[in-house]
């Protein structure tokens, strides 16, 4: 056995307790220097974003302001509530200064469409959580509670999509009420257990920012507009937190009814939707079908409306 090796502390390249001390001290003073920017911007976030908290978002355009009303008294009841106004009339501002202030208002009458909106909502809105809900979908009690302690309970969801029913207007056209035919009408039922799912509905959804791609994760070349049916920021969203490495879930106990406008309520505006889905079928495509049976009349409606849909998908 080799004897114990006895250093010199006087020896050159050793160092005793003291200097050991003293060279400790200085480097955390170093470290603490080094930190203290990087420490002042995270307590500046977090003076502004509340971590635990969610903020429900509705983005309008011209909608009917009675229903409106509806929808913000549904999710102001539940939750602090932002509004981004896309319209040019004054119907949406007084619905929502009407309300006090349960609600924050922002006109944003320049807005490029439904992406550019929630994109400003989520920079005006100061919780970790966004809890986006359509103008014309009426969330039912325990909406909130349900979404928000779905995303904030998962260590891995950046989405949480709500469970959405159709409120008809009157009787649903023939195949209406099928699932192929509520996708195109913005409705999801997978039933009553939660679980992960390909992608969230614009309808209604939660989102955790600080698993977002981007400060402003919707892409602002996709989304409804005036005049237009164009959707697929929702799938793209949904594909882009995947591919990082977050979930997309589903919780059945966030109930919202999603009132189909009359003009949606027909076959002329169903093969209209179809075939923009037939334009987006590229971006659809990477999509695994969503989890749930089709039955008999789930695939005569998409035999009826195949035709419209491959027309665009393969033109």
């Amino acid at each position: 056995m080799q004897p114990a090796r006895v250093l010199d502390r006087h020896a050159p390249g050793v160092l005793d307790a003291a200097e050991v001390e003293n060279g400790l001290s200085f480097a955390e003073r170093e470290d603490e220097v080094a930190l203290r920017p990087a420490r002042t911007r995270a307590t500046a976030r977090e003076e502004v974003v509340n971590p635990a908290g969610a903020t429900a978002a509705i983005c309008t355009a011209d909608d009917d302001p009675v229903l409106f009303g509806r929808v913000l008294d549904a999710a102001a009841a539940q939750a602090p509530t932002v509004v981004v106004d896309m319209s040019r009339g004054d119907a949406i501002r007084a619905a929502a200064k009407e309300r006090g202030d349960a609600v924050r208002y922002e006109a944003y009458p320049h807005s490029s469409g439904l992406s550019d909106s929630r994109n400003r909502a989520l920079a005006i809105a100061d919780t970790r959580y966004i809890l986006f809900v359509d103008a014309d979908a009426i969330p039912e009690s325990g909406w909130h509670q349900a979404l928000q302690r779905h995303i904030a309970g998962s260590e891995r969801a950046a989405l949480v999509g709500a469970r959405i029913g159709p409120e008809w207007p009157g009787h649903a056209p023939f195949l209406f009420d099928t699932a192929p035919a509520q996708d195109f009408l913005g409705m999801l039922e997978l039933g009553d257990e939660p679980q992960e799912i390909p992608r969230v509905v614009g309808t209604s959804f939660a989102l955790d920012r600080e698993r977002m791609p981007s400060a402003a994760p919707f892409p602002t070349e996709l989304g409804r507009r005036p005049g237009s049916l164009q959707g697929g920021e929702e799938v793209a969203l949904s594909l882009a937190v995947r591919a990082a490495g977050w979930t997309v879930r589903y919780e059945p106990r966030a109930v919202v009814r999603h009132h189909v406008r009359p003009g949606r309520a027909s076959w002329s505006w169903m093969l209209r939707r179809v075939r923009q889905a037939g334009r987006e079928a590229r971006t659809a495509a990477a999509l695994e079908p969503l989890p749930r049976a089709l039955d008999a009349r789930d695939r005569a409606f998409q035999a009826l409306v195949a035709p419209a849909y491959l027309l665009r998908a393969l033109g």
